[in-house]
């Protein structure tokens, strides 16, 4: 129980993404008002969606309630979070349905007007033109999420925020990942092959690494893609700040996006060494490592210049034509980054 231990007046509520349509929701409980617990929710996020109010249902046991929402949604939920892949509409009929269905909870009718106490700052403001972005990714980008997702055939994980320079969805996977990118400034859109510096299972980022340093492989997988000009592979370096990771002058390990057919052995070999670097070697690298960074924002206390951890992170893309049928987009797109994705797989194994 996160926040009432015993039989209470409270609300369910159900949260969804701001300005833009997914097929995801966070269902929780609180003995305040959601609209309190919303904003909360957003200054403390470290990289989810902004989230809005979209239903909230009164009850005289709000705990109870929520555990049997949960219980019935399982099979949507996202693994160790309170987010289900499902429409918050959707969601919300089954809250109803649940408390039509049972004797347990009961609805309380609250006819009082709500007004906020506190007023906590959820974002800062946007100027006109990254409001305008705001709008246009609400229209024409909410599809291609949700088809990136019909197409891998998975729930999806969104990821990033839209007053963010990106944001997206991935498959969740612990460990090698599909993903899907989408620039809040360019609006570009990317499909990658996404492998991060996590534990996961044994650590399959340092597998990868240390098994191309002793025996590189990357010139066969050159050879068995189409439009290897197309294909862009980037090491970047996270910085970490508790579970945050914060943008930092040295993030690239190599370019930004490095083609394919310019990611020569000397340079492979280079960008391996220095993502190993960003490892802890006195745990056979299968740990993080601690470097001096540059924040890329001066902060409100503290210097911009620190030591932190650090791991490597391997994103493997392609860029996704806008025109056209967009789903036929997409799967070329996968299709083009299915031998990354084996040839990722297979190094990354342990």
């Amino acid at each position: 129980m996160n926040e009432i231990e015993k039989k209470s007046n409270g609300y369910v509520y159900i949260l969804e993404v701001k300005d833009i349509v997914l097929p995801v929701c966070k269902i929780g409980m609180t003995s305040r008002d959601p609209i309190d617990r919303c904003a909360e929710i957003n200054k403390s996020s470290t990289g989810d969606f902004i989230w809005a109010v979209a239903h909230k249902i009164y009850v005289d046991d709000c705990c109870r309630l929520e555990s049997l929402v949960h219980k019935k949604l399982e099979p949507l939920r996202q693994k160790k979070r309170e987010f289900f892949n499902i429409c918050p509409d959707d969601a919300n009929e089954a809250v109803r349905s649940i408390i039509s269905s049972q004797t347990e909870v009961k609805e309380i009718t609250i006819e009082k007007v709500y007004v906020p106490k506190t007023n906590i700052p959820r974002t800062r403001e946007v100027n006109s033109q990254k409001k305008s972005s705001i709008r246009k990714i609400d229209t024409e980008y909410a599809e291609i999420l949700q088809s990136f997702n019909k197409i891998i055939g998975i729930k999806g994980r969104p990821f990033g925020q839209l007053n963010m320079p990106y944001f997206g969805m991935s498959d969740g996977n612990e460990g090698v990942q599909w993903n899907i990118v989408i620039s809040t400034d360019t609006l570009e859109i990317r499909i990658g092959v996404n492998l991060e510096g996590m534990e996961y299972s044994n650590w399959p980022i340092t597998n990868l690494i240390l098994k191309e340093l002793a025996k590189p492989t990357i010139n066969e997988l050159k050879s068995k893609l189409e439009q290897p000009e197309n294909i862009f592979i980037q090491f970047r370096r996270d910085a970490w700040q508790v579970q945050s990771r914060p943008d930092i002058i040295e993030q690239y390990i190599n370019a930004q996006y490095t083609p394919m057919t310019e990611m020569k052995s000397e340079l492979w070999a280079s960008t391996l060494s220095e993502a190993l670097s960003c490892l802890n070697e006195n745990r056979q690298y299968r740990g993080r490592g601690k470097q001096k960074v540059t924040l890329a924002k001066q902060p409100k206390k503290g210097e911009i210049t620190k030591i932190m951890w650090v791991t490597p992170h391997l994103h493997i893309s392609t860029p996704i034509e806008t025109n056209g049928n967009i789903i036929n987009n997409l799967e070329a797109g996968i299709t083009r980054l299915k031998p990354v994705h084996e040839w990722v797989t297979s190094c990354s194994a342990y």
